[in-house]
């Protein structure tokens, strides 16, 4: 996946999981995604939905762990997601 894949991928994340985050959180992955923040942005996410248990589906878990894993970032929230069966 290359820089683009990856900036067009994660700057959908803060619409599609807005109403699965507290507001706040919400707010500054809002801002994070302006930034081009791209791996801090999709980090935070994957760990407030983990410490939330929000509910993700199996395509979203894989998403936010290829995008982390592309990335270079820690993947550890993923093993925590409250992934729907």
């Amino acid at each position: 996946m290359d820089e683009h894949e990856i900036a067009r991928r994660a700057s959908s994340l803060p619409r599609r999981f807005a109403d699965r985050v507290p507001p706040r959180t919400a707010e500054i992955i809002e801002l994070m995604n302006g930034g081009g923040e791209y791996g801090e942005m999709t980090a935070e996410l994957a760990a407030s939905l983990a410490e939330h248990q929000a509910p993700v589906t199996a395509a979203e878990r894989d998403e936010l762990l290829e995008l982390l894993d592309a990335m270079g970032m820690p993947t550890d929230p993923i093993g925590k997601l409250n992934v729907l069966p």
